[in-house]
């Protein structure tokens, strides 16, 4: 049995992203599932910082990444977008 070490907030940008592939990805649960992981392993295999930002990381989940920060000392990871992979993945940020 696993403790939740970190909580998780949704950005709102990243609650439209959730409520827009609900209806698309056919593996929905598993990206919940993802995400819902990050409580317990914040830095999971696979996930890269986010270049230019101290605590901005990207993780892979299938075509689309899953951007957040982590919040080591309030043990806080906030979800900022769900987006699918292209060269405007990271101009938001």
């Amino acid at each position: 049995m696993s403790m939740k070490e970190y909580s998780i907030e949704i950005s709102p940008a990243a609650e439209r992203d959730l409520k827009d592939l609900k209806s698309k990805l056919k593996n929905f649960n598993d990206l919940v599932v993802m995400i819902d992981e990050l409580s317990t392993n914040p830095r999971p295999y696979g996930v890269r910082k986010v270049k230019g930002f101290s605590i901005t990381f990207r993780v892979r989940f299938s075509s689309y990444r899953i951007i957040y920060d982590i919040y080591d000392k309030d043990k806080k990871i906030i979800i900022l977008r769900i987006i699918k992979r292209d060269k405007s993945t990271y101009k938001f940020i």
